[in-house]
C-alpha cells in the first residue's frame, strides 16, 4: 500500500444466530449486501461452515459483487473456542469447515476468523498447514465489556500492525506464514457493538483517529460487524438467568448485561453503518478492500505444502 492509501476492511460475522429465525438471518445477511453494493463497498463476509449452504442466495449475489468469503469455524457452538480446544479437535474443525465452505463457495477459501475472535498460536499453525493466507482473530489493545470477549492479556501486547505470528504465541511475531490481520481497537474496538453502545458522533471521531493512524504507519482500519443486528427482533439471550452468570459462561460469551448498554438495533443501526461508512469514503485517499486482498499486497514467507507440521 502507498502511505498516502488508508486501507479500510470491512467485515462482517455470518454467525448462526439460532435464536433468530432463518428468514431474519437471511434478510439481515441480504441487508448488509445490498449496503455494500450501495455505496460501493468491497468486504469480507466470514461465515461459519456448517451453516453455509441456508445462505446459498446471498453467496452467489457476494460472488457477483466481488464480495470475499472467508470462513467463520465450523459451527460457533460454545465448545469452539480456539484458545481452550485440544489440537486434535482444533484439526479436525478446521479441515471440516474448510471443506464445507468450500464446497457452497465452490473455490478455495483464504481468510479465517474464528468463532468469538478467540484463538491460539495451535490455531494459527493450523491455518497456516491447510493453505488460509490470512486469519483476523487478534484486537490488538482492546479491553472491553460490550461483546463476548473480556480483557484478554495476549491482546494488551499484540502488535498493531498485522505480522506473521509466533509458533509458540498467536500475540507475538513470529515466522509462521500466515498473516494475522488485528482488529482495529484503541481499548474500545471497532465494531458495531461499540456503534451501538457509544453511537454516531463517537465512531466517526473513533475512525478518525484511526485514519491517522493508517496514513501515518500503514495499519489498515478493520472494522466488525453483525448482519442480524439489523433486524428487529427479540434476543432470549438479553434476559439474563443464572446460568448466565456461571463463570465458564461468561468466559465464553462475556457478561450478557452488556445488552442493557445497546442504544442502536435494527433500522436506526443500518442507517448509523451507512452513515459512518459514508464518513470513512470521504476521507482522502481511503480505499476498501477484502482481507485477501489487502493480504497478498503484501510479502508472504516460502509458503509450505498444506498439512506439512512447522
Amino acid at each position: 500500500m502507498k502511505r498516502s492509501q488508508a486501507p479500510v476492511l470491512i467485515t462482517w460475522d455470518v454467525d448462526p444466530d439460532r435464536w433468530a429465525t432463518d428468514e431474519h438471518r437471511q434478510r439481515a445477511l441480504s441487508m448488509a449486501l445490498d449496503l455494500g453494493e450501495e455505496l460501493g463497498i468491497r468486504s469480507t463476509f466470514f461465515i461459519t461452515a456448517r451453516h453455509a449452504h441456508e445462505y446459498s442466495a446471498q453467496v452467489e449475489r457476494m460472488q457477483t459483487l466481488g464480495q470475499e468469503i472467508g470462513c467463520h469455524g465450523l459451527t460457533h457452538t460454545d465448545e469452539e473456542d480456539y484458545n481452550r480446544m485440544p489440537v486434535e479437535m482444533q484439526q479436525s474443525y478446521i479441515e471440516e469447515a474448510t471443506r464445507k465452505l468450500e464446497a457452497v463457495v465452490g473455490a478455495p477459501v483464504h481468510t479465517f476468523r474464528s468463532p468469538r475472535v478467540k484463538t491460539s498460536a495451535h490455531t494459527l499453525r493450523l491455518l497456516a498447514e491447510y493453505g488460509y493466507r490470512s486469519d483476523s482473530s487478534v484486537c490488538s489493545q482492546r479491553i472491553d465489556f460490550v461483546s463476548s470477549n473480556l480483557i484478554n492479556p495476549g491482546w494488551l501486547v499484540a502488535p498493531r500492525r498485522p505480522y506473521y505470528p509466533n509458533r509458540a504465541s498467536a500475540f507475538k511475531r513470529g515466522d509462521v506464514p500466515i498473516w494475522e490481520l488485528p482488529i482495529s481497537a484503541i481499548v474500545v474496538p471497532f465494531i458495531s457493538s461499540s456503534l451501538r453502545v457509544f453511537g454516531l458522533p463517537f465512531m466517526k471521531a473513533f475512525a478518525r483517529l484511526l485514519y491517522a493512524e493508517s496514513r501515518h504507519t500503514g495499519k489498515p482500519i478493520i472494522y466488525l460487524a453483525h448482519p442480524p443486528e439489523f433486524i428487529e427482533f427479540v434476543n432470549p439471550r438479553s434476559h439474563l438467568t443464572l446460568k448466565d452468570l456461571a463463570p465458564n459462561r461468561i468466559r465464553t460469551h462475556g457478561f450478557l448485561a452488556r445488552n442493557a448498554l445497546y442504544r442502536l438495533s435494527g433500522q436506526t443501526l443500518l442507517d448509523a453503518t451507512r452513515e459512518l461508512f459514508a464518513y470513512i469514503a470521504s476521507l482522502p485517499g481511503t480505499i476498501f478492500m477484502t482481507c485477501s486482498e489487502y493480504a497478498n499486497g503484501l510479502s508472504l514467507p516460502e509458503r509450505r505444502h498444506p498439512k506439512q507440521p512447522f
